[in-house]
């Protein structure tokens, strides 16, 4: 089994740190960082990743269009959205894209339940503890 590739794109040191900490405590996994939209579309481009975990709000280029490029590039990573901006469009666009949305601050116990189900499904998940 392949240990897994996560990418975590958020502007938000803090928030890159916070969720990287948590998943590496819990689920043996490989973790690319990226600070905006244009960092995170070129991680894909040049490594294999199986997850991201995108924030809406980026500089450059915002997780929308990070979404956009990414259904371009026809890579087959799940993604799951995290946002402090609270709209219905939001919701709507990660709906259309069958992506998970989840809101800010994150609910960490909520992020692992969603990344560890989508590896199960891929059969990546391995356990870290």
């Amino acid at each position: 089994m392949n240990i897994p590739n996560i990418l975590i794109a958020d502007d938000e040191r803090e928030a890159r740190d916070t969720i990287k900490g948590f998943l590496i405590e819990r689920i043996k996994c490989n973790i690319f960082e990226a600070e905006n939209g244009d960092k995170a579309i070129e991680c894909l481009k040049n490594n294999p990743c199986d997850i991201m975990i995108l924030d809406i709000r980026m500089p450059k280029k915002n997780g929308i269009a990070v979404l956009d490029e990414l259904t371009k590039l026809n890579k087959g990573v799940d993604t799951i959205v995290v946002t402090g901006w609270d709209s219905d469009l939001v919701a709507e666009e990660c709906a259309k894209r069958n992506v998970e949305c989840i809101p800010k601050p994150i609910p960490l116990g909520e992020l692992y339940e969603k990344t560890s189900k989508l590896l199960k499904k891929r059969n990546q998940f391995i356990s870290a503890v």
